[in-house]
This record gives C-alpha cells, structure tokens and sequence, in this order.
C-alpha cells in the first residue's frame, strides 16, 4: 500500500489535486468505495467494541462512512457528527446522529444535526473518532482541508500519558496516499488509516 518516499509536494498543490480527483469518481465507484471502507472499518475491533463513536458528513466525493450506521454490528452504538459551537467557533463539538434528525448547514455549508448544545459531546467525550482527510502517508499524517478544526479539538492527544479517548482513524480512498504529507508541529500523527481497500496500521 505504502509508497516509497519522494519530493513533498506543497500543500495547496496536494489538496487541488486529490480535491479534483475526488469530485471526478462517479456516483456509482464512491458508493461502491463507501461500503466496502464500511465493511473494513467494522470488523476492526476498536469499531466492535466502541459505543459513541464520531463521523463526519461527506462532501465534494469524499468516501463515506454512514454506511456503518447500518451495518449489523452497529446496533447499539451511538453516531455522532461534528457542529461548529457557534458562528466563531474554531474547534468541533459532536451532536448525536441518526437518519431522523433535522439537519441544518453550518457556515461552510456542511450539514450539522440540529440538536441542543447540552446534548452535545466533547470528543473526549468519544470512544472513536473516524476523520476525513485529503491525503495521508505511511507514517499516520493527514493533509486536512486546511481549517485546522480537527488539530484544535484534539490538542490533548499528544500529552496523554495513557491512553484515552478517542482512538483515532483516519479514512480516505486508496488514491489519496502520497509519499510523505508536509508536517507542521501540531500535526497528530493517526494509529491507523482506513479505505476501500482495508484498514493498515501506520509506521511510528
């Protein structure tokens, strides 16, 4: 799966490319990318034995993981989505989640369910978090969309003596992993990558 290391791209570059990439799959290849990542993702046992578990709303041919809420062993589980906590919110909040929810669009026109904020969790708060990206490498690296949510909400994985919620997984198609992702210190590298193709542990 891997690739052999090679020149790092700029990160603009990375994301138009890929981004473009994305936007020209089909409406029958991403659904078919979608189920099997969804397959994949549910036999693994941090998916089994998780209870709140985070996913993220789709878009621009991103491959989905909503088909895991209907899988068999997804019964009893809880499904959350990310909400922006107000218009100059600058980290992630996650709202329960499930086919019957109102859902409004956020000021990037993102989907959020429309729940109260009591009723949201803090991803600490999470067993599993299951993120997007634009490209990945074999060491856990993600090239985000470049907002930085992400990064922000997750401040406290890097000091955590032991571990604790949530175990993070990265999802992607196959085509989205590069030679190397360009690194900036905040970055958090994933414990493991997911797409059509399967589930891989990165190299620490």
């Amino acid at each position: 799966m891997f690739q052999g290391l090679d020149e790092v791209p700029a990160k603009s570059q990375l994301r138009r490319q890929l981004r473009q990439q994305r936007r020209n799959l089909s409406p029958e290849a991403l659904q078919c990318a979608s189920i099997a990542l969804s397959d994949h993702l549910a036999r693994l046992n941090h998916f089994q034995r998780a209870r709140h578990i985070g996913l993220y709303w789709p878009m621009q041919g991103e491959i989905s993981p909503l088909p895991l809420m209907q899988h068999p062993i997804a019964v009893n589980k809880h499904f959350y989505l990310p909400v922006l906590a107000g218009p100059f919110a600058r980290s992630l909040r996650f709202a329960p989640f499930n086919p019957h929810v109102a859902m409004r669009n956020n000021r990037f026109r993102i989907p959020e369910p429309q729940v109260p904020p009591r009723h949201q969790r803090s991803v600490r708060e999470l067993d599993l978090l299951i993120l997007p990206l634009v490209a990945f490498d074999a060491e856990g690296y993600r090239l985000g969309m470049g907002g930085g949510f992400y990064d922000r909400s997750l401040t406290h994985v890097p000091h955590r003596r032991s571990w604790r919620r949530p175990r993070l997984i990265g999802v992607g198609h196959a085509f989205q992993e590069v030679p190397r992702v360009p690194k900036e210190p905040w970055d958090i590298p994933l414990g493991m990558v997911c797409t059509e193709m399967g589930c891989y542990r990165v190299r620490s």
